[in-house]
């Protein structure tokens, strides 16, 4: 797995979850398919600029930095802009294409909008594959994704 894929992982859990120490991220990942040592969590976290941040009960969980916070439809918008390259239909599907190595993450925040038209993403490193619940509801996100980058 690669690392954006991993960091990518790392986000969703500390968005969903809370995770209190690093060995819980390494047991999450794990459970998931996902080996990675606590080393490499270590790294992962001084690179996302992760933060410890208070909770009710006066413990202490991981959370994204303030900026980092944003919706996913707000992140997609920002990412999109400068790695969106093209999309095209055929039926129920979109393929994107994006710049080198953007796939993963984006694939990931379009993931995140719960959009009930799409069915399912496949992202490889710079191509999206957005299957979609039929052909309209593909024209219409192929639509969204153009509206997005302008």
């Amino acid at each position: 797995m690669q690392k954006n894929e991993r960091q990518a992982r790392i986000r969703q859990l500390v968005q969903k979850t809370i995770i209190q120490r690093q060995g819980e991220f390494v047991t999450q990942l794990a459970a998931a398919g996902i080996p990675v040592t606590q080393a490499t969590i270590s790294r992962d976290i001084k690179e996302m600029q992760l933060v410890k941040v208070p909770m009710a009960d006066g413990q202490y969980r991981y959370s994204l930095p303030p900026e980092k916070q944003l919706a996913p439809l707000d992140k997609l918008r920002r990412t999109l802009a400068g790695a969106y390259l093209r999309g095209e239909c055929m039926d129920q599907f979109v393929h994107v294409v994006m710049s080198p190595g953007t796939a993963p993450a984006i694939g990931n925040l379009i993931d995140q909008l719960e959009d009930p038209r799409i069915f399912a993403t496949i992202a490889g490193d710079a191509a999206i594959l957005i299957i979609c619940r039929g052909a309209e509801q593909a024209a219409a996100v192929l639509q969204s994704l153009d509206e997005m980058v302008g």
